[in-house]
């Protein structure tokens, strides 16, 4: 786990950029998985690194995803399209379809397991709730605990569908975006052990390269 100080989001964006073109030009297939939230900047800003680049091995989804209908505005997806994000030349696998949500998580898992199966490389971009969430695991939620890749439940404010401590593990590298002071004690806390219940982010510490970018003064 690496701490790298950042203020705002180009410079972490151009970050993942150069780690998937890196790969890309090493003729790897590669799965990039996005969050929502603060995190949509960063892969906005990445994608635009990545304008002109050779695209045709990258496949990118979704780390989390936020249930309704294809296309409303709750959706992480829809909010990283009207954002500006686009990678002309990658496939693009958005994990609505109009399925229920049952369905609609099932068939995000069998995507998932095949791809992990089939990708080189495995990157996966995050961002960390001040509550300590990650993806769209909330403490104390039934993510924490499921045995799947992926994992769906009423979240309150959101129908959840997320993977799983389980997924991180099969992830190449991640990178984490967690600016602004309410995260700094989050930030302190992963530092420690705790419960995955008390804390989900703490399942990041299973991605063998992981690379935390924030604003908190270092030690």
């Amino acid at each position: 786990m690496t701490f790298i100080p950042a203020s705002s989001p180009d410079p972490v964006g151009k970050y993942v950029a150069e780690v998937i073109a890196a790969q890309l030009a090493d003729r790897r297939t590669v799965l990039w998985l996005l969050s929502g939230g603060s995190a949509i900047t960063v892969a906005v800003a990445a994608s635009r690194h990545l304008a002109g680049s050779d695209l045709d091995g990258l496949t990118v989804s979704l780390i989390d995803e936020r249930y309704g209908p294809v296309g409303h505005t709750g959706s992480n997806w829809w909010q990283l399209q009207d954002s500006g994000f686009e990678l002309p030349g990658a496939t693009l696998h958005p994990v609505l379809d109009g399925a229920p949500q049952a369905d609609t998580a099932e068939a995000y898992a069998d995507f998932l397991q095949a791809q992990f199966a089939r990708a080189d490389f495995r990157f996966g971009l995050f961002g960390i709730g001040s509550d300590g969430h990650t993806s769209g695991i909330l403490p104390h939620s039934p993510a924490v605990t499921a045995p799947g890749l992926v994992a769906s439940y009423d979240g309150g404010a959101f129908l959840r569908i997320t993977t799983t401590p389980r997924a991180f593990a099969e992830l190449s590298e991640a990178a984490v975006y967690a600016i602004g002071q309410d995260k700094w004690p989050v930030l302190d806390r992963l530092e420690t052990d705790l419960a995955l219940a008390e804390q989900p982010a703490q399942a990041l510490k299973a991605v063998s390269k992981l690379t935390i970018f924030t604003d908190r003064p270092l030690s």
